[in-house]
């Protein structure tokens, strides 16, 4: 069955003005959203975000299992968002700014939704719900989700394992040692 509608041009350039601004409302608010009153890092980061610290202590967890808070206990959280800091200025411009749009995306409350996140805040996400969020990305269909997933993995796992009080949980025995010549 085809349905023939009557429009006329006027009936078109209705719709194509509705359209338009419904996109300028929808990119206005986006803006909006995405512009933190606070776009200073913490205090003592160069990066990271108070958002952009609980995202990553939420995830933590999630991606290190076990191994996460191991022996440095209460210290762990500290260390390891100074080691991912440290990381990611250690990164080019390029990628910093891929980071930065990620972690924007992630921690806004309405974007996140957007991307399968959870939509209560990170902390108080449960590790079920985490969970699911990064086996979505891992398995998506999407290359660009797959690439954020690796990113996310690959940054908390390097810099967690990169500390020496964690070498043992990862089964390294650490750099090997450098003797001087014997004469």
């Amino acid at each position: 069955m085809v349905i023939f509608l009557d429009t006329s041009r006027r009936d078109f350039f209705k719709v194509s003005l509705l359209g338009s601004a419904a996109l300028l409302i929808g990119s206005s608010l986006s803006t909006l959203v995405l512009a933190q009153p606070n776009n200073n890092p913490l205090p003592k980061f160069n990066f990271l975000r108070p958002s952009d610290a609980e995202f990553l202590l939420a995830l933590a967890p999630v991606l290190l299992k076990a191994n996460y808070p191991g022996i440095l206990g209460q210290k762990a959280d500290q260390r390891l968002l100074f080691a991912i800091d440290k990381q990611i200025i250690s990164l080019s411009e390029h990628s910093r700014k891929q980071l930065r749009q990620l972690f924007d995306l992630l921690t806004s409350s309405t974007l996140r939704y957007l991307a399968g996140a959870p939509i209560n805040d990170w902390s108080t996400a449960p590790s079920n719900q985490i969970e699911d969020f990064l086996q979505g990305w891992k398995t998506s269909m999407f290359a660009l989700k797959r690439t954020g997933y690796a990113a996310l993995g690959k940054l908390l796992t390097m810099s967690w394992y990169a500390m020496a009080e964690n070498y043992s949980q990862a089964g390294y025995p650490g750099p090997p040692k450098i003797y001087p010549p014997q004469e």
